[in-house]
């Protein structure tokens, strides 16, 4: 047969074929990055680190200090840090590893968002020593783009890192205004332009001392609703630095929330003072404290509860009884006044009982 007669040719040609295939699949092989015995193993004792300092785009900075026991905001501000993110944080620095090599030129950068102008920079310190410091960049194929220390390289490190670190100031802030157990309230009292009303806990439930004749139909219920606002009350964000009291409106504050604890001899005393530049926000703080916050409107209606508030509600209306369901693909037939249905009737019953004389 023919291909018997060029077999030897077929041969060379398929022997040519797996040749270059083979030097294809080498050159590859060595067009990609290093080998995975070249990736960094980074390796963060967080009980050593006193000092965060994160560097957003557009270079905001934050800086988290580690004092007495507690994370701090120290820079731009000195303020109580938000301790969950702080460990948040902390707990994706515990985690890191890395898994691959992405790249290894610098015109990459831009693309996997590890450049200067679009990574967050993250300084991980313990007293005077750097531990780490990475570049995060973009998150993609179930891994985050980082770059660490002076390496050159872009590694791909497991999972979402960027989103612990991508924060803005005010989320590094903690804005648990209050946060206590309302069970153990055992006064509240709210003071505004929709009226005053105080009550006081009694056993399960509450008794008006204050503004009875103007709750109607009081509910004891609706006091503890109410009270679950202002016991766990948390700020959107915060007033500038520069804002002073007078200038929030606190001088004259427009609502007063006074509530006891059975523990504490000392009151809790919200106030809350006139709407920020910003529609639907205004400012609010805790007597006492010198931070100025800013809540929802919201929560600023609720902390000024009218006399309905403390009212039961009423009872939804019943419903209209269902119309009976027509079968698939049936038209829906106009309802006729009972007048017209009873001559249709009538009609029908005449014509029935002339039929079996018509028959005869």
């Amino acid at each position: 047969m023919e291909w018997r007669k060029n077999r030897i040719a077929i041969g060379a040609v398929a022997f040519f074929v797996l040749l270059g295939l083979t030097l294809w699949a080498v050159n590859s092989r060595n067009r990609q990055p290093r080998s995975s015995a070249e990736i960094p193993s980074v390796e963060i004792d967080t009980a050593a680190i006193t000092t965060l300092e994160i560097t957003r785009p557009e270079d905001e900075r934050v800086v988290l200090s580690h004092i007495d026991g507690a994370w701090r905001v120290t820079d731009p501000v000195d303020a109580d840090a938000d301790q969950n993110n702080v460990e948040s944080a902390l707990n994706r620095l515990a985690d890191l590893r890395i898994t691959r090599i992405v790249a290894t030129k610098p015109e990459h950068y831009a693309r996997l968002q590890v450049d200067d102008a679009s990574s967050v920079q993250v300084i991980v310190k313990g007293g005077e020593d750097t531990l780490a410091r990475l570049m995060v960049g973009k998150y993609g194929n179930g891994m985050t783009m980082v770059r660490i220390g002076d390496r050159t390289e872009v590694f791909g490190a497991s999972g979402s890192l960027r989103y612990a670190f991508d924060r803005e100031l005010k989320a590094w802030r903690d804005r648990n205004v209050v946060s206590v157990d309302a069970a153990n309230v055992q006064a509240i009292r709210f003071e505004s332009a929709n009226g005053t009303f105080d009550f006081q806990r009694d056993g399960e439930g509450w008794k008006a001392l204050e503004g009875q004749k103007a709750l109607g139909d009081f509910d004891p219920k609706q006091v503890t609703a109410t009270l679950s606002t202002a016991a766990r009350l948390t700020a959107s964000d915060f007033a500038p630095e520069e804002t002073s009291a007078a200038r929030a409106g606190l001088a004259e504050p427009q609502a007063i929330v006074t509530m006891t604890l059975a523990d504490d001899p000392n009151a809790i005393v919200l106030e809350l003072g006139a709407p920020t530049d910003q529609a639907g926000e205004l400012y609010l703080w805790r007597k006492g404290e010198p931070t100025i916050y800013v809540v929802s409107q919201y929560l600023a209606d609720r902390l000024q509860p009218d006399a309905n508030a403390f009212q039961t509600p009423e009872a939804p209306a019943t419903p209209p009884p269902a119309m009976p369901m027509a079968p698939p693909g049936a038209q829906q037939q106009p309802q006729l006044p009972p007048e017209v249905m009873r001559q249709l009737q009538e009609q029908i019953r005449a014509q029935q009982a002339q039929q079996p004389q018509q028959q005869r």
